[in-house]
């Protein structure tokens, strides 16, 4: 049995066929994230090998669905999640920043 503390472990890694298992997508559409550098395998040279980092079943998720639901191409996924990341990090600095003014009145 995993236990929590393991998943949050910077060690804690899936395997190819977990990652499409947990992520509810096909094998094939997770070759096109790997392809695309969306899920990047930390260690292993082929499918049968390949290990990711736990976090990256939050991306492989996000990018499943933008795929499904917005159908956008699987080269483009890649540039539209880095920037909802970028906006993510645009909305968490402007928070900071308006606590920060705060202060002063």
């Amino acid at each position: 049995m995993t236990l929590l503390s393991e998943i949050h472990s910077p060690h804690f890694h899936l395997s190819f066929e977990e990652l499409c298992l947990s992520a509810d997508i096909s094998k094939e559409c997770m070759l096109e994230l790997v392809e695309n550098d969306i899920a990047v395998p930390v260690t292993g040279t082929h499918p049968q090998q390949w290990q990711f980092h736990i976090t990256c079943l939050i991306k492989v998720k996000k990018a499943a669905r933008l795929y499904r639901d917005l159908d956008i191409d699987w080269a483009d996924l890649g540039l539209v999640l880095n920037l909802l990341d970028e906006i993510e990090q645009l909305k968490n600095e402007n928070s900071q920043l308006k606590q920060q003014l705060a202060r002063f009145f």
